[in-house]
């Protein structure tokens, strides 16, 4: 009686384990790992089956890694960039804004003009009123300064305290009429009209081609497709000064969206000189987070963000925050500092922060930038006397001492893009193993 009974207890099991077999066994056959085909074949020879199982698990293996390396590198987060060179019919010019180098002209100060701001345009010795550097004013000017009555002048300011500076800027600083000589844009005439007074920590500056929703576009490579300027340096005007720079104008050129920073970015030009500013635009795209650091959008006084435009309104936030009033060159609708909180606060104030890191800005997520390449040459005899003819009120001299000829153009019509792009992207990562996922 128990023979039979384990009998029957058994049956079941090597049922059981027949059934799985038999399963693992279709299994091997309908795979489509072949690894796995052939270690489950049953026809094969043991070392065989094992060797198979050895190449499997090593597959598996790397395949795991290759895997691990392709979300890593998708969670890298890394970017390729991708330059490319465009042919176009015509091409957005650019701004030009134009700054002399010489904040004020000696012509135009006022005796409250001197007395407010002589010691700090470095026209006199500290805490008196000698000139400084008497040596580089003419005979007229000096008589005049000495022959001012300080007490005088001291005692009829009323408003010594409310001295309005963003006047005196406006006033004293260079103005166009007397800059500009001559100008053409594409072979026809321009003049002062053409050009936006714009406030900068050089003075008045003058900026060519400044609206954005109107501006030029060029359609010809070559000095005759551009804009060619003569300019008038005005060295008689000059202010001298320890700190004081050499003649000439600093010329920035820019994208329209970008207010003039001429404080830190521009090249100069020299009287006596014809330069030739070959141009190339550049269209750069950059990525925002989690691939790059940039930033889009506008600003509090300016429609698109740009890191000139976010530096002028750090250094705006900040004397604000400090004196409760704004330099000149400064946007906004806070009042312009008078006179001595001009120089006693605001002035240090923006000193302070130009010499700190309190004002570091991201780059765009889009920008136009302009590259330029500069040549020069001698001025002739004959260009001084062409001008003349039409500038009768300067003398051959001063012409020929004060005059800048600046011819800007596009060498070529086309432009390169630079543009940033996910090095890994959702779609590489699940495409790389079609089969595998």
């Amino acid at each position: 009686m128990t023979q039979p009974m384990e009998k029957t207890e058994k049956q079941p099991i090597q049922e059981e384990e027949i059934k799985t077999t038999e399963t693992v066994k279709h299994f091997g056959e309908d795979c489509d790992f072949h690894g796995i085909k052939r270690i489950l074949r049953t026809d094969y020879q043991v070392w065989r089956r094992v060797l198979w199982l050895i190449f499997f698990l090593l597959g598996l293996g790397f395949l795991a890694y290759e895997i691990t390396q392709a979300f890593q590198s998708y969670f890298a987060y890394g970017h390729i960039t991708k330059l490319d060179v465009l042919y176009s019919n015509s091409i957005t010019f650019p701004a030009v804004t134009i700054c002399n180098l010489n904040n004020f002209r000696l012509s135009s100060l006022t005796e409250k003009d001197l007395l407010h701001f002589g010691d700090n345009l470095g026209i006199f010795l500290n805490g008196t009123k000698t000139i400084s550097h008497p040596d580089y004013y003419n005979a007229t000017w000096i008589n005049w300064v000495n022959n001012i009555n300080w007490t005088a002048v001291a005692a009829n300011d009323t408003h010594q305290d409310d001295f309005d500076v963003a006047q005196f800027y406006k006033r004293a600083g260079h103005q166009v009429e007397d800059m500009l000589l001559l100008c053409s844009w594409r072979g026809g005439v321009c003049n002062s009209t053409d050009f936006k007074l714009e406030h900068t920590h050089l003075g008045n500056c003058f900026t060519f081609n400044h609206d954005h929703n109107n501006r030029l576009y060029t359609r010809n490579a070559g000095t005759e497709a551009g804009v060619k300027l003569y300019l008038n340096v005005e060295q008689k005007e000059y202010l001298t000064h320890d700190n004081s720079a050499d003649a000439g104008f600093k010329i920035l050129i820019h994208d329209q969206k970008d207010p003039p920073f001429v404080k830190e970015l521009g090249f100069g030009v020299a009287p006596n000189y014809h330069y030739f500013v070959a141009l190339k635009r550049q269209e750069i795209t950059n990525l925002p987070p989690p691939y790059g650091i940039c930033k889009s959008g506008a600003l509090k006084h300016y429609d698109h963000y740009t890191v000139p435009g976010c530096r002028i309104e750090c250094e705006l936030e900040t004397v604000v925050n400090k004196c409760g009033c704004r330099l000149v060159e400064m946007p906004g609708n806070d009042t312009v500092c008078p006179g001595n909180k001009y120089l006693d606060c605001a002035l240090p104030a923006l000193e302070d922060v130009e010499h700190s890191d309190r004002c570091i800005c991201q780059n765009p997520c889009e920008l136009h930038e302009y590259n330029h390449q500069s040549t020069f040459v001698d001025l002739r005899q004959n260009t001084l006397d062409k001008v003349h003819k039409t500038n009768s009120h300067l003398t051959k001299d001063e012409i020929k001492e004060n005059l800048v000829i600046l011819s800007i153009y596009f060498d070529r019509l086309n432009y390169e893009t630079i543009e940033q792009l996910p090095a890994y992207t959702i779609l590489n990562l699940f495409s790389k193993y079609p089969n595998g996922f």
